[in-house]
């Protein structure tokens, strides 16, 4: 039990420090482009994943706990955007508009790598 707190909190750690990388970067950057560093750091995530660098074991619980529960990380949010509804109030079509068609060019991307993966997998398959 002890042992799996313990690796939970060195994958956490690691996440963070990936995270605050990119933080750092984009500080850096800032005055030429202006990139968010969770953006940043989930490239690097990607980069280090990619090249083998860092492999998959070394975040894949800490990863899968925070999907779990993802949802529980947007309550913040939710209820900083009602605080400031007197804000957004006159806006709120076009931020609508906005989400839907994001929502949208999201899961059509989403679905079309999907698509070109599974194919990549299943002709790497039948060629070894």
């Amino acid at each position: 039990m002890l042992k799996n707190v313990f690796k939970m909190m060195i994958q956490i750690a690691i996440i963070y420090i990936i995270y605050l990388a990119g933080n750092f970067i984009s500080s850096l950057i800032s005055d030429f482009v202006v990139i968010p560093g969770n953006i940043i750091g989930m490239v690097i995530l990607l980069l280090l994943l990619t090249t083998n660098v860092m492999k998959l074991s070394m975040i894949e619980t800490a990863g899968n706990l925070m999907i779990k529960y993802m949802g529980f990380f947007f309550v913040p949010l939710t209820v900083g955007l009602m605080d400031s509804y007197k804000l957004i109030q006159h806006s709120i079509i076009q931020i609508l508009v906005i989400l839907l068609v994001s929502c949208f060019c999201v899961m059509l991307i989403s679905s079309k790598v999907t698509d070109l993966l599974i194919i990549y997998n299943e002709r790497k398959k039948t060629n070894d």
